[in-house]
């Protein structure tokens, strides 16, 4: 199973993610409690392996603002309300990422109305997409395992789900991911 852990702002948080075996790593462009500067990005960009997905996380942003992002190293773009077409975010060569259930993009996101809030999606009456696409909205340790046999997401993706008081709690982080791949393990063994 495919996990990505979003919302990251430090190194600590970023070092238990990718040593409990995270495949991708969401920083934040948006406006949020979780956003991160660009110079922070950049930093925290030099602590992650080349293996590890780097996904820039953005609402409704300009191309101008995409393109600084992506010059820190992203590897993906995740897109939320954009009003821009989708094929101008091409110019940048990179994956994306879009919480629309419609998109033509290259994975969809299945995630709550208001990303990042922890409420959680009802999965008995989600469509599954064709195409790729990944779970969030409301994730958690307790409930992914549900998620992931009901849904059968390429991927998930969490971030409050793993904190406590709104910051990031490295023993969620690594529960999380440790279910999510023991949940697919179970799921390929059937």
């Amino acid at each position: 199973m495919f996990v990505k852990i979003c919302g990251l702002t430090t190194e600590a948080s970023v070092a238990t993610a990718i040593e409990a075996g995270a495949d991708a790593i969401g920083f934040v462009f948006a406006n949020s409690s979780r956003q991160i500067d660009i110079a922070t990005a950049q930093r925290l960009r030099g602590f992650i392996p080349e293996d590890v997905r780097v996904v820039g996380v953005f609402l409704d942003p300009t191309i101008k603002e995409v393109e600084a992002a992506v010059a820190c190293g992203l590897t993906d773009i995740q897109l939320h309300r954009r009003t821009r077409p989708l094929e101008t975010f091409r110019q940048f060569g990179l994956p994306i990422i879009e919480a629309d259930h419609q998109s033509e993009a290259d994975v969809i996101l299945l995630d709550a109305p208001t990303p990042g809030s922890g409420q959680a999606l009802d999965w008995a009456t989600l469509e599954r997409p064709e195409q790729t696409f990944w779970l969030a909205g409301g994730l958690n340790v307790d409930n992914v395992g549900a998620a992931i046999r009901a849904m059968r997401p390429d991927g998930v993706d969490v971030s409050s789900g793993v904190e406590t008081n709104g910051q990031k709690d490295h023993d969620k982080i690594r529960a999380f991911i440790r279910r999510a791949k023991e949940e697919t393990q179970c799921i390929h063994n059937q």
